[in-house]
């Protein structure tokens, strides 16, 4: 899937959860998130311009107030290695949309 599927698929300003295989080769997981582009209000600048996501990855940013310290708040997602998007696989997702 290219990042604009996955955007379009969990839509903007919408939280999602959603694992996929990261670059070592285990399955990640983000239970609860939105699109990074959307959370620009915390960063440090604050500022919409101040989010800057990678051209092969989706800048998420997790939301909970039970993260464990060592869960950093963001995560780059790589599209192409998604396989769940909340809760559907995605070939069971697209057979139902």
């Amino acid at each position: 899937m290219t990042k604009q599927d996955f955007k379009l698929r969990v839509g903007q300003n919408k939280m999602f959860s959603c694992k996929w295989i990261n670059k070592k080769g285990e399955v990640s997981v983000i239970k609860r998130g939105i699109l990074g582009t959307n959370a620009w209000r915390h960063t440090n600048q604050a500022t919409k311009t101040s989010v800057k996501e990678h051209d092969d990855y989706v800048l998420v940013y997790r939301i909970g107030n039970g993260l464990m310290p060592e869960h950093r708040r963001w995560a780059n997602v790589n599209p192409e290695t998604v396989f769940e998007v909340n809760g559907c696989n995605i070939n069971e997702h697209e057979i139902h949309a």
